[in-house]
């Protein structure tokens, strides 16, 4: 299945009809979905972004989950592992104080660098994992972990983002894109459809115009993540 949305607007705006087209938009066109049917479920969606280089530090894996509730109230506000230097420049040596970034912020900044981004899900998940990413988010808000790109002293981006289950889990020297689709397989096993059993394909958000003036004239989502 292929889908090609375009939608000119503020960035802001422009990310949430994103979402809501997704999540609420039915299977078929005849068929109506109330917003009340959201309620009380829950959702994620796995990012990466990388440079045209392929550099590992110029890579990020971050995850944005979602409540049912607010999507019915139309409300988009996820709830955004986005774990990165304080400073948003990634060093490979050493730890320092981390920073965990908002969905809108981490957007903007790949918008800037021209960074390729895609997006995995949305995916229903259960209330289970949509928890155990809040424990997360409340540890690296906590102030007491450092980033690390290295895990050392630290943790990095795709750790904190997939480490989030008792299952260990581990991506070895993948960064980008293949990182981001390692999370979406480790954290199969919690969304309510089953297990991925094979990689995905991410999605390809273009969404940065020849010139970035603190919003997007143009997001447009190529692709269509879908498992059986």
């Amino acid at each position: 299945m292929r889908k090609i949305i375009d939608i000119h607007a503020a960035y802001a705006l422009a990310l949430s009809l994103m979402m809501m087209h997704f999540i609420v938009a039915p299977t078929q066109a005849s068929e109506k979905v109330s917003p009340d049917s959201l309620r009380g479920r829950y959702f994620v969606v796995v990012w990466s972004y990388q440079g045209p280089d392929d550099d590992l530090v110029h890579a990020h894996t971050f995850t944005s989950f979602y409540s049912g509730d607010d999507l019915a109230r139309g409300v988009v506000k996820p709830s955004t592992i986005s774990w990165l230097p304080a400073t948003g420049s990634v060093q490979v040596l050493g730890s320092e104080r981390g920073r965990n970034f908002s969905l809108d912020e981490t957007l903007r900044m790949a918008c800037e660098a021209r960074r390729k981004v895609q997006s995995w899900g949305p995916f229903e998940v259960t209330t289970e994992l949509y928890q155990r990413a809040q424990q997360r988010i409340a540890l690296l808000m906590s102030g007491t972990v450092r980033y690390s790109m290295l895990n050392q002293d630290g943790i990095n981006c795709i750790k904190a983002a997939g480490d989030i289950t008792p299952e260990p889990f581990d991506t070895g020297i993948l960064w980008g894109e293949a990182a981001s689709a390692a999370v979406v397989r480790h954290l199969s096993p919690y969304f309510v459809a089953g297990p991925v059993k094979a990689s995905l394909p991410g999605t390809l958000v273009r969404s940065c115009s020849a010139t970035y003036a603190g919003g997007v004239s143009g997001l447009s989502m190529v692709g269509a993540n879908t498992h059986d």
